[in-house]
């Protein structure tokens, strides 16, 4: 989709520097000096269009108490349809994708309430659709979030992140559970978009964006903003890397801390010999200017090897939650 001015400028403000405030989308129309029911109206059509899929946070799954894995499968071909129509009925997995893995074919995320309760829906899901093997890859370490895409430059971009090795679960932090689910769906496009989450809960606006501020400290929220859907502003291109080093969990953080294009940077753990513990995305107009990305994480990291796989279909398109 060709971008006006505008909306380019807009996609910008909403992904970088969506206020902290009650009342957002002012802020915003005030910045742009466009009028604040212009900026909703653009919203809608750019939501409308698939362009941007969501406006609001995530919720790291750890403050609600549960497990997560990159799930790595050798589905036959003659399968995958049936992978695919079950994996879109269950809101767990995300982030599914057929790869260029000369043995994993589908690479997909899945969450449970404990890493027992995963497995047993993992294997159960590979019986299901006849996968001839598996890697799980729990993850150890979320050590940045957030998919923010630079839609001047043409590649996913964001500030690095140092996060803490353990993140608060709700009960840690006094909060009802169902608050942190609350928040993890989309903000309605309107001009005081917190204000029925903060009624539902008993706290005022201010209140309850204060709460998200001290939150997004902790961590426990983040992507906040818009997230795009990186096709549709010309970034049509996904890798995910993985690399093999010999301190793997400080090369997972001087990726974190230092590669603006990552989105995702995750230590893991397997359930079978696996070589290959720190992950990341990366994304971008073409394989070209991923490749450069990944030659300096490879540089940064002093890896002994690499694996770059490109996606080659989205199996579960969509808001990932």
């Amino acid at each position: 989709m060709s971008l006006s001015e505008k909306e380019a400028k807009l996609l910008m403000e909403l992904q970088y520097e969506f206020p902290l405030h009650p009342e957002p989308f002012n802020i915003i129309s005030d910045k742009l000096r466009i009028p604040v029911r212009e900026t909703l109206n653009m919203i809608n059509r750019l939501i409308d269009a698939e362009v941007i899929k969501r406006i609001g946070m995530y919720v790291n799954f750890r403050a609600k108490g549960m497990e997560g894995a990159l799930i790595a499968a050798d589905i036959p071909p003659e399968n995958l349809d049936k992978f695919r129509r079950e994996a879109l009925h269950i809101r767990e997995l995300t982030h599914n994708f057929i790869r260029n893995h000369p043995r994993y074919n589908v690479w997909y995320v899945l969450k449970a309430d404990s890493r027992e309760s995963l497995e047993r829906k993992v294997m159960s899901l590979m019986e299901d659709v006849g996968a001839r093997d598996y890697v799980i890859l729990f993850s150890k370490r979320n050590l940045k979030l957030s998919v923010k895409y630079d839609v001047i430059r043409g590649v996913s971009w964001s500030k690095t992140e140092k996060t803490p090795e353990k993140i608060p679960t709700a009960e840690e932090m006094g909060l009802n559970l169902e608050l942190l689910k609350a928040l993890s769906y989309p903000l309605p496009i309107a001009e005081r978009p917190f204000r029925g989450i903060a009624e539902r809960f008993g706290y005022s606006e201010e209140e309850l964006v204060e709460l998200i501020g001290e939150l997004r400290k902790k961590h426990v929220i983040k992507d906040y903003g818009a997230t795009l859907n990186g096709e549709k502003v010309g970034i049509k291109e996904n890798a995910m890397l993985l690399v093999n080093t010999d301190n793997i969990e400080k090369s997972c953080e001087k990726i974190a801390e230092n590669l603006n294009e990552a989105t995702h940077v995750v230590l893991r753990e397997s359930n079978k010999p696996w070589d290959y513990l720190c992950y990341c995305m990366i994304h971008g107009k073409d394989k070209r200017i991923i490749g450069e990305v990944s030659k300096n994480a490879v540089k940064l990291t002093g890896a002994k090897s690499y694996m770059l796989l490109f996606s080659l279909d989205n199996l579960k398109p969509g808001i990932v939650m």
